[in-house]
């Protein structure tokens, strides 16, 4: 038997996570992020992008590869809204301003490596830039808030090649990023190893609006120009949350499908992840199997259920969903005094902890997008678990109503399966991937589901206990 209390299953902040890199599963996204293979690393919630934003970091410094991290606080979002170039569209202009700022990134990096050398324009760049702005000297917080200055610099620099000199000609954006680009790829010919620009936490700031998606675009758009002209040396990964991804429309967006790489993970995967730390954090040598066996009791669900299914059916299907369940159970076993996680243990976990905090996971996510979030899952309290989609549109329209709201409620049936919130049932066609009979599905399942196609729908089981919806016996 395990000895439950020694079991660290890590931190669900990935950040924060000292021994990630001891049980971090290594599957074939993230393989194609370490590669440059895939760009655009697009994911849920929780679903393993700042883990691979981390273990991504530290494995490619080890590579001679020279790794420069770009969060929220290197970037300034409020800048990037108010940024703006006469004569084009905000779209262009965010992608003008974000060339500059990842441009800019680099040399400064660079410079700080001694890679620059005295001879090279570059230098006089840096030196205006360095008397320009000042850097934030943090912990891995070396860059500056160019964007901030983004129109002080354009003024400043006034003649080809960063010279500096007192000419009549003023220089546009475009000429300055391709001059800036220009003698980049130059001075890279001088050392050997490539540079990785890795982009994280775009969401901290997102609030939906036509201004947080054309700096989104803008930074796509860039990244995908700068990664197509230098011949790989340089890598632009930009790690974006899924729902945001799928509310983005531009032109050539068909041109960036090649280089996403999305998150998806099965059951096998999210049962591994247990697995691993439990080996790590004991110690153990024992199969993947025994292990699981050791942990959970072999006794069925109500539902008749393994427990493997049972929790995995409430999760999102994401690890971070996967952990904290089980880290809620062990809790609960522990306080029992049982020595592996019985039923009753994930029952009691699920009831006093997990679908709380799933709820209060969907707020936080969700509120920015869509204020009265809060107000509209609670308004579900004492329904059945299963809505036909009339009975859905009613209860919507009866929500915008009694809170004075304008909206469509069929494109929040919509919003509400993107968000996991509800589920569809069909009757699954045999193939490679699945057999046939009748399966739940959820957007994480198959982001393609059209849910309006559907007449009835499905409250995720996370929920149900939390908003005391009635679970009848035929699911």
């Amino acid at each position: 038997m395990l000895d439950l209390t020694k079991i660290d299953l890590g931190k669900d902040e990935a950040e924060q996570d000292e021994k990630l890199k001891d049980y971090f599963l290594k599957t074939d996204s993230y393989n194609k992020a370490l590669s440059g293979e895939k760009t655009i690393i697009i994911g849920r919630k929780g679903s393993g992008k700042s883990a691979i934003f981390k273990l991504l970091s530290d494995e490619l410094s080890h590579e001679n590869v020279i790794v420069i991290k770009i969060t929220p606080d290197q970037y300034s979002w409020s800048a990037l809204k108010d940024y703006q170039e006469k004569g084009i569209l905000p779209e262009q202009a965010n992608t003008n301003a974000w060339k500059l700022t990842i441009l800019s990134a680099i040399v400064w990096k660079l410079n700080d490596l001694g890679l620059i050398s005295n001879k090279s324009k570059l230098k006089d760049y840096y030196n205006f830039m360095k008397d320009s702005f000042t850097p934030n000297k943090n912990k891995d917080n070396w860059f500056f808030n160019i964007v901030n200055k983004v129109k002080s610099l354009l003024k400043g620099i006034k003649t080809q090649w960063i010279s500096f000199e007192d000419t009549p000609s003023v220089a546009t954006p475009l000429k300055i990023i391709e001059e800036i680009r220009t003698l980049l790829i130059n001075e890279l010919q001088y050392f050997q190893a490539d540079i990785r620009v890795i982009i994280d936490r775009l969401d901290d700031s997102w609030d939906a609006s036509e201004e947080s998606k054309n700096i989104i675009i803008g930074l796509l758009k860039a990244s995908n120009e700068l990664n197509s002209i230098t011949k790989n040396r340089i890598k632009i990964i930009t790690f974006l949350r899924s729902d945001i991804y799928d509310n983005l429309f531009f032109d050539d967006q068909d041109k960036l499908r090649q280089n996403e790489e999305t998150l998806f993970w099965d059951a096998e995967s999210l049962k591994k992840i247990i697995i691993e730390r439990v080996r790590v954090s004991l110690d153990l040598k024992d199969s993947e199997e025994d292990i699981w066996k050791s942990l959970f009791s072999e006794k069925l669900y109500r539902s008749r259920a393994k427990a493997e299914k049972y929790i995995i059916d409430r999760t999102f299907k994401r690890p971070r969903d996967m952990l904290s369940f089980v880290r809620f159970c062990i809790s609960q076993a522990i306080k029992k005094g049982h020595k592996q996680i019985e039923s009753e243990d994930t029952r009691m976990a699920e009831e006093e902890n997990y679908s709380p905090s799933k709820y209060k996971d969907l707020i936080i996510e969700y509120k920015k997008q869509l204020p009265f979030i809060k107000e509209l899952l609670d308004s579900f309290s004492g329904c059945s678990h299963r809505l036909t989609q009339d009975n859905l549109t009613k209860h919507i329209s009866k929500f915008y109503d009694d809170n004075n709201f304008k909206g469509n409620p069929k494109i929040m049936i919509n919003n509400l399966f993107v968000m996991g919130v509800i589920g569809i049932k069909k009757r699954g066609r045999a193939g490679i991937k699945q057999r046939g009979g009748i399966s739940f599905y959820y957007y994480y399942d198959d982001p393609a589901i059209r849910p309006l196609s559907f007449n009835e729908y499905y409250i995720h089981p996370s929920l149900r206990y939390v908003l005391n919806v009635k679970e009848s016996r035929d699911i």
